[in-house]
């Protein structure tokens, strides 16, 4: 994994004990978990608030939200070397997880103007659109609220190539595959049960006060959430259930929200996939793998 310090130098790969750099399908899309070993020279680069930046198609810039000095001090030659793990997220987006310290109250308004009004630097979102509420109160954090407006939309966003854009749930699996597994290279997921009693359906009331009634063909929890209409009630309902892990040779390109097509089965699409260099500091070597979340659409 090419990872490059905020003045512009490479960390070298054997100073990288390990690291997962993780796509999800959350407003915050991209996060990196390292465990890095390092001197006094480098520590400075690696505190909280420091910028990271990935190597590859992208170039993406992570911000360290996070840093721990581990207290194992080490000697390579002449420098006396420790380690620090550290957590970084997608810079562009890094403001809207912090709680905030002034509310946000927009209607109508397109989910980029919301990023933006929760401090995320992005120019816009592709296949934007308009969110009738959103209200982030005092003491709040944005995402967590972002991610609501997608579930009422019936979506997700996810970042690729540098962007960030918005897909719709259905639409995930009328893409084309960017990969073929076997069907049987993977650990495979069912549980009905916690199905049933982690996707409620939803009922709202409308302008006259009469019962407006979401997805009730599947016997489920049930939840009220005001303001809503049978679409979005019925949004509400649909997510992506988890069906298989697996874990295949490392593949950076792969982002939440490719499709993956099964031979034998069934199309999946990603719902996170986490890229994982280890380094062993033994002189055994290093071992690389992806490993994915994949899951289909339950309406």
């Amino acid at each position: 994994m090419i990872i490059y310090l905020s003045n512009g130098i490479q960390i070298r790969g054997d100073l990288i004990k390990s690291a997962v750099l993780r796509s999800d399908m959350s407003p915050v899309p991209v996060t990196l978990e390292a465990e890095i070993r390092t001197d006094d020279d480098m520590t400075r680069y690696l505190s909280e608030g420091q910028i990271l930046t990935i190597g590859g198609e992208s170039g993406d810039a992570l911000r360290i939200i996070k840093s721990n000095r581990v207290i194992n001090r080490m000697v390579q030659g002449e420098r006396e070397m420790s380690a620090i793990q550290i957590t970084a997220i997608l810079d562009a987006c890094h403001n809207i997880v912090f709680v905030r310290s002034r509310a946000i109250i927009k209607e109508n308004s397109a989910l980029s103007a919301i990023y933006r009004a929760a401090g995320a630097n992005i120019k816009a979102i592709d296949a934007d659109f308009p969110v009738p509420r959103f209200y982030c109160p005092i003491g709040d954090t944005p995402s967590f609220h972002i991610t609501r407006a997608l579930q009422e939309e019936g979506g997700i966003v996810r970042w690729k190539k540098g962007a960030i854009s918005f897909i719709r749930l259905h639409d995930l699996f009328k893409q084309k595959a960017v990969m073929d597994l076997p069907n049987n290279a993977s650990d495979d997921v069912d549980s009905g049960f916690l199905e049933r009693h982690e996707i409620p359906w939803f009922y709202s009331l409308d302008e006259n006060g009469a019962v407006v009634i979401g997805n009730q063909q599947k016997p489920r929890s049930v939840r009220f959430s005001p303001f809503k209409n049978v679409q979005r009630l019925y949004n509400m309902s649909r997510c992506l259930i988890q069906k298989k892990v697996t874990k295949i040779n490392l593949n950076a390109r792969l982002v939440a929200g490719d499709l993956i097509n099964f031979i034998d089965g069934v199309p999946l699409s990603i719902i996170t996939a986490a890229h994982v260099f280890e380094n062993d500091t033994d002189g055994s070597g290093s071992n690389q793998y992806s490993r994915l979340w994949l899951g289909s659409l339950e309406d």
